[in-house]
């Protein structure tokens, strides 16, 4: 009896580790600061902005001074994932690379800007093989969230 309950619990404990090497977990969002308030003019944000994207190779999309909205959609980003938490998983979990959607919106404030930026994403997951190829798992899709990094250096240039 002993050695089949011994034979039964290894069992669990393999199926619990297997199904451990296949998880995932979606991202917790985490409050960023995603607003900033500087003393300089709104054309001299607007041309910082420029070329802050292009510095970090994201092309813009959208390029609407009169409104104030810039924006930028980029597929399978190399970067995504450095600004982008896209959930935890298991050793046997991978994720590609996200989809990256930044809006950025320049207003006047008095005699001051403010800018105000919203990074997003999603990005596909896929099951690791032994042989290290990669399977698609269309049915779980990984939404990503703001890790805030890409908006403290957006900022950093912005207001410098």
């Amino acid at each position: 009896m002993g050695s089949a309950l011994a034979l039964l619990l290894a069992g669990c404990a393999a199926d619990n580790n297997g199904g451990e090497q296949y998880r995932y977990n979606p991202p917790i969002a985490k409050a960023t600061n995603n607003t900033q308030e500087m003393q300089i003019p709104v054309d001299l944000v607007w041309a910082r902005a420029e070329k802050w994207f292009a510095d970090h190779g994201l092309k813009i999309e959208t390029s609407q001074r009169a409104t104030g909205l810039m924006t930028a959609n980029v597929e399978n980003a190399a970067d995504g994932l450095e600004w982008l938490d896209c959930g935890t998983m298991g050793s046997k979990v991978a994720l590609g690379n996200p989809n990256l959607q930044i809006n950025l919106i320049v207003t006047q404030s008095g005699t001051n800007s403010v800018a105000t930026v919203n990074v997003k994403g999603n990005t596909e997951l896929f099951f690791v093989e032994g042989s290290g190829e990669r399977v698609a798992a269309p049915s779980i899709t990984p939404v990503c969230v703001s890790r805030g990094t890409l908006e403290q250096g957006l900022f950093a240039t912005l207001g410098n």
